[in-house]
């Protein structure tokens, strides 16, 4: 066996005229195989060999965008039906003090689409608070949840009545302290009250 030295190999390589025509030539054969297996169907719709449907290219054609149906909205488009209020607007505020382990509701009297914004802190402490409406005439004591947490120090939004009746909440103090509540309402509603008994 004899050894080669790094000197011997020479310093240039340089291929022969016959070996650039075919590297060239394969190159060549192989942008035209790409373009036409590939490019052309998923470009531009054009498959001549089928094998861009096959392969699912023939479906990627940037075309005419479809025009999408709007997606359906949760929101009823305005209406003079729900955009007129029936009820007078109004701005109150009530506080209440909720002694430890005692609860108390607020409610407003309501028909159905009137509506106000709300919010409401408290001091001394997080109460349970729960969002809830009964209907006008109901004696069962039934009611609607709509919302309820375990120990909140306020809360905001709006809120739209679904049926006629009283809409409000009820909080209740779980610590051993004195909690106080304070409710602020605007909009359209009858008033802003405390239930008899509570």
């Amino acid at each position: 066996m004899t050894a080669t030295s790094v000197s011997a190999l020479p310093a240039r390589i340089s291929p022969s005229p016959a070996t650039l025509a075919r590297a060239t030539g394969g190159a060549a054969l192989a942008a035209i195989a790409i373009l036409t297996l590939f490019v052309l169907p998923a470009e531009y719709g054009i498959d001549p060999t089928g094998v861009g449907s096959a392969i699912g290219l023939k479906g990627m054609v940037s075309g005419e965008a479809k025009e999408e149906a709007p997606a359906p909205s949760d929101v009823a488009n305005p209406t003079k039906a729900t955009i007129a209020k029936s009820a007078a607007w109004r701005q109150d505020e009530m506080t209440i003090t909720l002694a430890p382990h005692s609860g108390q509701e607020v409610k407003a009297h309501m028909a159905r689409g009137d509506s106000f914004i709300f919010t409401w802190a408290s001091t001394g402490g997080p109460v349970k608070a729960e969002m809830h409406g009964e209907k006008a005439g109901a004696t069962d004591g039934s009611f609607t949840d709509y919302w309820k947490e375990l120990a909140l120090t306020g809360g905001q939004g709006d809120f739209t009545a679904p049926f006629d009746g009283t809409h409000g909440w009820y909080f209740r103090n779980k610590g051993d302290t004195p909690v106080t509540v304070t409710v602020k309402t605007v909009g359209f509603y009858k008033d802003l009250l405390q239930p008899k008994g509570a």
